[in-house]
């Protein structure tokens, strides 16, 4: 899995490897992420003085996008990821659900890795 960061600020390499250590942390959930994008923007016009961030996580079928905003970039970082966290954990119960017809090769995919 790749991690891109596009930050137009200087972003500390202590916070830049803490955002991809929590990413590389969602493959516990989904094992089939080949790409994640994360965003930093300043004042969008949206929210003035604050910063937005946009998380795209690329997995087979739909991506999965979250969108926060606050002062602080780290902060902003947090309550994307846990609701990026909570949107894995959703997506992956509802392909594990016992009532799902493609169970059977969720569980064949994910042993295999």
């Amino acid at each position: 899995m790749t991690t891109t960061i596009e930050c137009p600020f200087n972003l500390s390499t202590e916070n830049q490897s803490h955002i991809e250590q929590h990413i590389n942390n969602l493959t516990k959930y989904e094992k089939r992420i080949t790409q994640c994008n994360v965003f930093f923007k300043e004042d969008d016009g949206n929210t003035p003085n604050d910063i937005s961030i946009q998380i795209r996580l690329r997995v087979p079928g739909e991506d999965i996008f979250v969108q926060d905003a606050d002062p602080q970039a780290m902060t902003a970082f947090s309550k994307a990821y846990k609701s990026l966290k909570r949107q894995v954990k959703k997506r992956r119960d509802i392909l594990n659900d016992h009532q799902s017809p493609i169970r059977e090769l969720n569980e064949i995919v994910n042993n295999t890795y």
